[in-house]
């Protein structure tokens, strides 16, 4: 007798599921007749199956009444292809069991969605069971396990266990070194001329950034060159500076709106050893001869791309900007009265820093600086173009232009103000 009900009973639900246009009027059937129909295929365990149909072994049919298990064909079909039913089918008996077979994938579906509490296990760990009874057993267990016992402890696990809280660290550290040599030689008798020449330029650079994330961000900038040159018509000199600067910028940050934050910045600038001009033994730059300091107080407009990312600073007339000279005789050439040797104004400054990636293995880095106390106009914009050869190999090309009006000691009739200075080397450089 309840072999033949449970027959009848697949009658009616596969005609409400053939007949159905949604998944909701499977669900609202399925709600009204899974109870009769789980109660009424429950046989003893002992039961003898050999003659049977085939019926209550239909794998389109043994999900809804077995215990709820996450199969994962039915995820990778939803995944994958979804659930789009025709509405309109042949009655060929192939078609009609795929029909049959989707409309239960997304009953099934809606059941992981709304009532993922009542899925005891995976597909694996149903195939692992023995019997329809024991995974029914082993579902029960799980859940009244999740319900009433607290999270078990491995026994492989030796002491008293103690809570660490490992804070996040906001702070990261980078940095390069690049090196590069150039040699040039010619024979007394080359038909052009020509002076031998050795060059060599190095530069240092690195990194301390700290970003929360949320507010607050502090960054520090390093950076030291320095490049030698031997002129062979330098008859006072084995080697020259040709390449010398040591800078510190620090910014700090705090976010005010998405894009802007509210900066204090400082800029302390400097060189390390003296410059000569060709033949003479006086120079005319050295360490603190000159020193640039810079104060202020801003907005940064920072964006960025997957290429690129670009910041603007702008402090309207809340920068201090402090000039010293070591050496007196070198105060006028820097725009310093006679028998001083500093100067301060404040006035405005804006900074555009960009680093970007060109094309593959060429980067730019684009440094710009204006100031202006309105009697006098500062301009200053570095240019570094690298093509990257291989991990430790390229080239670079250095633009560097300045303007400064406040140097009458500089001035030239050919360029004026401007002063221009370029250099190309082929070199080491290691990054980390």
């Amino acid at each position: 007798m309840k072999r033949v009900l449970f027959f009848v009973s697949l009658i009616i639900l596969s005609s409400a599921v053939v007949n159905a246009q949604s998944s909701e009027a499977v669900v609202r059937y399925f709600n009204s007749r899974l109870d009769a129909l789980v109660d009424a295929s429950r046989v003893p365990a002992d039961t003898d199956f050999s003659s049977d149909d085939g019926e209550r072994t239909d794998p389109t049919y043994f999900r809804m009444f077995a215990p709820t298990v996450l199969y994962e064909s039915t995820i990778k079909q939803g995944f994958s292809k979804g659930f789009d039913i025709p509405q309109k089918y042949t009655d060929s008996d192939i078609e009609m069991y795929e029909h049959r077979k989707m409309m239960i994938d997304r009953l099934m579906l809606n059941v992981y969605k709304l009532r993922p509490d009542v899925v005891g296990m995976t597909e694996a760990d149903m195939r692992r069971e023995v019997t329809p009874t024991e995974l029914e057993k082993k579902q029960r267990a799980l859940i009244e396990e999740k319900k009433d016992k607290p999270l078990a402890i491995p026994d492989n696990v030796q002491g008293n266990l103690e809570t660490k809280v490992v804070k996040p660290n906001y702070w990261r550290t980078s940095g390069s070194f690049s090196f590069s040599f150039t040699q040039n030689y010619f024979s007394g008798n080359w038909a052009q001329g020509g002076d031998n020449n050795k060059t060599l330029i190095t530069n240092l650079k690195l990194h301390l950034n700290y970003n929360d994330k949320k507010k607050i961000s502090f960054e520090n900038t390093f950076e030291a060159k320095l490049g030698f040159v031997t002129v062979s018509g330098d008859t006072l000199h084995s080697y020259k500076t040709n390449n010398d600067m040591l800078r510190l910028d620090s910014k700090f940050g705090y976010k005010i709106m998405n894009n802007v934050n509210l900066s204090a910045k400082m800029t302390l600038q400097t060189q390390s050893m003296p410059n000569y001009p060709t033949n003479t033994r006086d120079f005319v730059s050295n360490f603190m001869a000159p020193f640039d300091a810079n104060f202020s107080v801003g907005l940064d407009y920072k964006r960025s791309g997957k290429k690129w990312n670009l910041s603007v600073y702008f402090a309207p007339l809340s920068s201090y900007n402090y000039k010293f000279v070591r050496y007196g005789y070198l105060a006028s050439r820097y725009g310093i009265r006679e028998g001083r040797q500093h100067k301060e104004d404040f006035g405005t400054q804006i900074q555009p820093t960009l680093n970007a990636t060109l094309c593959k293995n060429v980067t730019l880095y684009s440094r710009m600086e204006f100031y202006t106390n309105y009697s006098r106009a500062y301009f200053n914009w570095e240019n570094t173009f690298k093509m990257k050869i291989n991990k430790y190999l390229d080239a670079t090309l250095f633009m560097h232009g300045r303007f400064d009006d406040s140097s009458r000691g500089l001035y030239s009739d050919s360029y004026g103000y401007w002063q221009l200075k370029e250099y190309m080397s082929l070199g080491l450089t290691y990054s980390w």
